[in-house]
């Protein structure tokens, strides 16, 4: 009776091995490859904004062995100018997302709001369309410029209320070997390597690639600033997924429907 009773019980566990495989290799997926990521605060505005869904690519740089934080295989460097994910130096348990303006040997520096690279001025020209800056905060008192960081061009925005504020403000520094700068492009709201320091290599988690969903609901902020093991990520999903929709049909949430599917710059 009870070998039967095993026998049975060791079929039922092989009836089940496709979908265990299945499940098992979407784990190593995601420890691997891509890392989901909600945006949770305005610092990086207005490239990326506050409920803003994306994907990192995990294998940007570094190919890591499932489940580990060992490197398998080096893929690539850091570019300058790329929005990365990485794990924040003085937080471990925080993702952070900013864009890497300084490389290993770079001399940094900022006055004023402008960023200098080892002695060169980072041009930033001054936008006239300022319809990316309709749900920002105080919109009226931001300036909306395209800064050319050594080709790559993108947003930055400086609050009008800080002009001549010497937080403005960055003393030359070098970035060491193995290390970045990352900053913001909300740069006047934006708690970055000014503040905590430089962001060690290995602490990278990906490279930002595109938002596959981007809306806002002020009254799910809670669950959005706070880190959760995947179980709880799946969980906390479906519920806000939920009420998202009935706060969306009553109008306390919106949909960013312009950014929905668009690549990261």
């Amino acid at each position: 009776m009870k070998s039967t009773e095993k026998k049975s019980i060791w079929d039922s566990v092989k009836g089940h091995l496709s979908l265990i495989y299945l499940i098992l290799g979407l784990f190593a997926l995601r420890s691997s490859l891509v890392e989901p990521y909600v945006v949770p605060t305005g610092s990086m505005e207005p490239t990326l904004k506050t409920g803003d869904r994306l994907y990192a690519l995990k294998c940007a740089y570094d190919l890591k062995v499932p489940f580990t934080n060992h490197t398998a295989l080096h893929i690539s460097d850091v570019k300058r100018g790329d929005v990365i994910l990485f794990q924040a130096p003085h937080r471990p348990e925080m993702t952070y997302v900013k864009r890497a303006v300084g490389l290993p040997g770079d001399r940094l520096e900022i006055q004023d709001g402008v960023l200098y690279v080892n002695g060169q001025e980072i041009i930033k020209t001054e936008f006239p369309n300022r319809d990316v800056l309709y749900d920002i905060d105080r919109n009226a008192d931001k300036k909306l410029y395209v800064e050319n960081l050594s080709g790559r061009k993108h947003y930055v925005i400086l609050d009008s209320a800080l002009d001549g504020n010497p937080t403005r403000n960055l003393e030359t520094i070098v970035v060491p070997e193995n290390h970045l700068f990352a900053v913001g492009d909300n740069r006047d709201n934006s708690y970055d390597s000014r503040a905590w320091g430089f962001v060690p290599m290995e602490n990278l988690k990906g490279k930002a690639m595109f938002i596959w969903f981007s809306g806002w609901d002020p009254l799910l902020k809670e669950n959005m600033v706070k880190e959760h093991s995947l179980l709880m990520q799946i969980v906390y999903f479906a519920v806000d997924f939920f009420r998202f929709t009935s706060d969306w049909i009553q109008g306390k949430a919106w949909i960013r429907y312009e950014k929905i599917g668009t690549l990261i710059q």
